[in-house]
């Protein structure tokens, strides 16, 4: 089987398309669809070149922690203008990551897809999710 050869979303940003990867993906955990179904129903819904897209842009949503890590090991010899940034960009991924919590938690209390887009963000889609 092999995905369709002619899209039928054109125009959708990158965002959409891991969106709506993520939703189809993630039916299984609810009981929704069976696992052996998600694959074709991905082939289906997307180009090859689409749902390449959308796994790249599920890809570099992830925090580099292991970059960030490796910089700060070296700051001692590091500028004050490099130092400042490094924590700066340590406090931003510390609040992005409380933001996207809040998002994952919020349930049905509010419609969170604004929220999410804004900040570039799909629900469900975090490292500890299982």
């Amino acid at each position: 089987m092999s995905f369709r050869e002619h899209s039928s979303k054109e125009n959708w940003s990158d965002w959409e398309l891991a969106h709506l990867a993520v939703d189809i993906r993630s039916m299984t955990r609810y009981g929704g669809i069976l696992a052996a179904e998600v694959e074709p129903r991905l082939r289906n819904e997307f180009t090859t070149e689409e749902i390449q897209r959308a796994d790249a842009y599920l890809a570099v949503s992830l925090p580099d922690t292991g970059r960030l890590t490796t910089i700060k090991d070296r700051l001692d010899t590091a500028d004050s203008d490099t130092r400042w940034l490094i924590e700066q960009l340590t406090i931003a991924w510390e609040r992005l990551d409380t933001l996207r919590d809040r998002l994952d938690d919020a349930g049905s209390l509010m419609h969170n897809s604004h929220v999410a887009s804004a900040i570039g963000y799909i629900r469900r889609t975090r490292p500890t999710d299982t």
